[in-house]
Parts: structure tokens; sequence; C-alpha cells
């Protein structure tokens, strides 16, 4: 594999800036394929594929600069995504970048989003900052702020582009000495890889359990329940890089429901279900709804018991009805599991912060919780209560031997 970058860009608006990007790159001795996926007018400058032929691969043949706005970077979107996984099956590149504005930071990241983890992606983006969670989801794509519009090239704009075509080009000679190693470890049959989730509110117990997972020879990931740290673990699920499933943290069920910054979407809990892969599943952190800072929660939340967490969030504590809404929804995709699996609940607490005198303590709530998840479930998965608070060495211990015992017996280990 030659080293080589795919350079997106709306040559109709971002053509000139984006010859500029190519230039610098090819000057560091790295190939470039310009791409235009301008849906507007004429290209400015000279792509070496273009919008014609990214629709022709994707065996689109309507002229997407004479459709609404909307619907061409749709189609466009589509079309990009077939062909740079045809040259990435091809080896034929070995990083993808974008660059733009919103139609083309759009366009770029609907197709980075579904490239594998580890392939270098990266757009230089005049919305770098802010909410980013429509571009990145829950791929390791790397926005790169191009401080300036990309309109033109300038004192400012030159260096951001000139960083930019450095950073691409090294990432591609990076990838192509590495692409056979990464897959291999990241695919790596000897060390089955065991996920967990975890909050600030969690970390204890999940280290706790972690470790005594590490000590027993397998290997661990943590993702951060922030709602895309979710999605992402349901991803690598799905690809088959996670073998088991040690889930003490699922917030992000309840930021779907109420309407929490930490929401993963209706298919949390699915994967693993559906893999048939092993599971312990404890409700950690269900008392706990993430919120923006507090001068900026909504108003229907202010009269609620509110923690805040560091000055740019604020947790809300679950009332009955939301624990309820919270069961059903675990039940829900437990009933769905065909594998191995465990709904341990601990009794004494959901977090840190939900104990005698802490501020989430609210037992109500919490019984709620676990007497709907017992009604909807018992004789169908096994349900273990123990008398325990999360951060409990012993409940830690507790959880991390119960999907030891399931991992033995499910891959037949000693």
């Amino acid at each position: 594999m030659i080293p080589t970058v795919a350079l997106i860009a709306t040559y109709d608006t971002k053509g000139l800036e984006a010859d500029f990007i190519k230039e610098a790159i090819e000057n560091r001795g790295v190939k470039c394929l310009s791409i235009d996926i301008g849906v507007g007018g004429k290209p400015h400058g000279s792509p070496d594929i273009s919008l014609k032929e990214v629709c022709e691969c994707a065996k689109i043949d309507v002229d997407l600069k004479t459709l609404p706005r909307g619907e061409a970077i749709e189609k466009a979107s589509k079309a990009l995504l077939i062909y740079i996984s045809k040259l990435i099956d091809e080896n034929a590149i070995s990083c993808v970048a974008g660059m733009g504005g919103a139609g083309g930071t759009q366009i770029a990241s609907h197709t980075m989003r579904q490239l594998k983890f580890g392939f270098p992606k990266f757009i230089l983006t005049t919305l770098a900052s802010g909410n980013t969670c429509w571009y990145l989801g829950a791929s390791d794509i790397i926005l790169f702020p191009s401080i300036v519009d990309v309109a033109g090239i300038n004192r400012i704009s030159r260096v951001s582009y000139e960083r930019f075509a450095s950073l691409l080009a090294e990432s591609a000679e990076w990838y192509t000495g590495t692409a056979n190693q990464i897959n291999q470890l990241i695919y790596n049959p000897e060390k089955l890889l065991i996920s967990q989730t975890m909050y600030g509110t969690t970390t204890k117990g999940v280290t706790r359990a972690r470790n005594l997972l590490e000590e027993s020879g397998f290997e661990t990931v943590v993702f951060h329940a922030s709602g895309a740290g979710g999605m992402a673990m349901e991803n690598f699920i799905k690809d088959g890089v996670i073998k088991g499933v040690l889930d003490m943290t699922l917030a992000e069920i309840g930021a779907y429901i109420v309407g929490g910054l930490h929401t993963a979407g209706p298919h949390r809990l699915e994967a693993a279900a559906k893999m048939g892969i092993p599971q312990v599943i404890v409700p950690g952190a269900a008392d706990t709804i993430v919120l923006p800072p507090l001068e900026k929660i909504p108003e229907k939340f202010k009269n609620r018991t509110l923690n805040i967490h560091n000055p740019t969030m604020t947790t809300m504590r679950t009332n009955i009805d939301e624990n309820i809404k919270i069961a059903n929804m675990i039940a829900d995709k437990l009933m769905q599991a065909w594998g191995p699996i465990k709904l341990i609940l601990p009794l004494k607490g959901l977090s840190s912060i939900d104990r005698p005198k802490a501020k989430f303590y609210y037992p109500e709530a919490n019984q709620a919780l676990f007497k709907t998840l017992k009604e909807l479930l018992q004789g169908k998965i096994e349900i273990i209560e123990r008398e325990q608070h999360i951060d409990d060495r012993e409940f830690a211990f507790f959880v991390a031997e119960e999907l030891i015992k399931l991992m033995k017996q499910y891959y037949n280990l000693k």
C-alpha cells in the first residue's frame, strides 16, 4: 500500500482551499486523491475524482446539482460511503479527510462514522466546537478546528491548512505501516476481551471488578457511559471484538427516556443480547440523569434533586416514575438475550452519592426500579439481590466472579 490520503471537499465552494491542502500533503511525500462532493455549482480547482464519478460508482444516475440541497446532500453522502469503502477494500487509501462548513462536514462525517475503528479519519471544519455529536457519533473521527472559515488562503488559514496537511500525511504513513498489526491487535483471539461501563459515580466498584477480571487473565476495556461510550461499546460487540460484558453503569437508559445529555439512543443493551455473549448487568447509575450546567437546565427540572457534578455538568436524581420506565426498558432489552446472562441488584445503592445522607439517597425510587425488574424478569433470567452498595469491595468482586464463571462455561476455559 502506498501512503495515500483521500481528501473530500465541496469543490464548488472549497476547491481552491482543497487544492492548497492537497499540494501541502504531496509536498510531504504522500499521495493525495482529491474527491469533489460539492452539490452546488461548478467546481473551482482541480479534483482528481468528480462528483459524477462518485455517483456512478454508487449507481446514482441523477445529476445531484439539479436536486434540492437537502436531498442532494443525502444522496451525495450515500454515494461517498460506497466510493470510499471501495477504495479501502482495494487498499488504495490509508487515510480519509474532509474539509468545509456544514455541508462538507455532514457529507464527510456520514461516511467516516461507518468506517472501521483505527482507520485514520479527520475533518478540518468550522464546526469543531459546540455540539459535535451529530458528526462524531460513536466514531474515532478527529475534528480539526479551522479557526477561520474555509474561505480563502490567508495568513491564518494557511497555518491551519499546513498543520492539517502535515497531520494527514503522517497518519497515512503510520497506517500504511501498521494496518495489519492494528487488525491483528483488535481482533486478537488469544485473549478474550471484556467490556465494562463506568461513570465518575461508579468508578470505585467498576475499577475493583476490572482489577479482578484482569488478575483472572482477561483483558478489559472500559467505556464511559456518556452516550457515545455506550454506542461505541455496542458497535464493538456487534463487530465481534468484545466477548463478554460487565455492564455496571446504565445511566444512558435514563438519559434516553428522560431527555438527558448522555443518551446512547434506543438500541443500548441490544448488541450483547443479539450476539449471545456472556453478560452480567448491574443497574448502576440508574439514579442519574446528566443535564447541562445549572444555569442552563430546562425549567421543568429546576425543582428536582440536583447535584453540581462539575462546572459544565449537572446531575439529576431519577424519581419513582422514571425508575419504573428505566426498568421497563432494561427488561425489554434483556429479554432479547439468548446467551448466558445474570442481573445483579446492589440493594444498598446505585452510585457513590446514593447512600444514607448523600445527595441522591432515595431508597423508594430504587425499590421501584428493583421491584419492576423482578416482576418483569423473574423466571426469565437469573436475578441476584445483594445487600451491598455498588462501591463495596465484596459486591465488585462478586459481580466479577459471576462473569468469570459465565465466561469459563461459555468458552470452555479452565
